[in-house]
């Protein structure tokens, strides 16, 4: 009896993990986490990116999406809306590109995943191509160190059209392994590396110390 009690045990529970990991399920979690940013320029021009939730009150996106901005206007995935005009760049960090957008409040911050991604792994993005939000974008991890413009990336298999500049790239469990920057509709998507991503986000915090002492 026992025997049967543990096996049905055992089948409930790869039931639940599997559900739990499936990637519509992944996906829905985790989209609450990522925004679309519309940009307003100093000289009047508009444009847009994506950037993804990963501390209270900070977005991260790809600073070429906030480079010569005046405002932005953040908007969530339920539609919410915030305007900030104070960024935090990383043109100091071997111009990696990266940058900070601080705002006043945000929806719960992503995951930012330390473990190890392989070339195959299936990844996923989520951002917003042509201004449409959040969409989903499935892909494979294609390769490790390609330099571009002396900054070290993450290759992927994954289309990476206009106005996905700063979405997060998350790993088949929903946590974040880097930041697309650079793309193609051929199917090329360039990726800066979650440790870089980590990197900004504590020279912000240690500045921010420093001023409030």
């Amino acid at each position: 009896m026992r025997k049967y009690l543990f096996i049905i045990l055992l089948n409930l529970l790869f039931f639940a993990a599997y559900q739990y990991y499936r990637l519509p399920n992944v996906v829905d979690r985790v989209r609450s986490s990522v925004v679309y940013i519309q940009v307003q320029g100093v000289d009047g021009d508009r444009w847009s990116g994506s950037g993804v939730v990963v501390g209270d009150g900070l977005i991260l996106t790809a600073s070429h999406v906030i480079d010569d901005a005046n405002m932005v206007t953040i908007i969530s995935d339920d539609g919410g809306k915030i305007k900030s005009s104070e960024f935090f760049m990383s043109k100091d960090l071997n111009n990696v590109d990266l940058g900070l957008i601080v705002v006043s409040e945000t929806n719960r911050p992503a995951t930012l995943s330390w473990d190890d991604v392989e070339i195959g792994d299936t990844v996923f993005a989520v951002g917003s191509p042509y201004g449409l939000q959040n969409s989903l974008t499935v892909g494979v991890f294609s390769a490790y160190d390609r330099i571009v413009q002396d900054e070290r990336l993450y290759q992927l298999d994954m289309p990476g059209n206009p106005g996905m500049s700063g979405c997060p790239v998350f790993n088949r469990y929903g946590s974040v392994i880097g930041i697309l920057v650079r793309g193609a509709h051929c199917g090329i998507a360039l990726v800066v590396p979650i440790e870089m991503c980590q990197v900004i986000v504590g020279v912000y915090e240690s500045v921010q110390r420093t001023t409030n002492k």
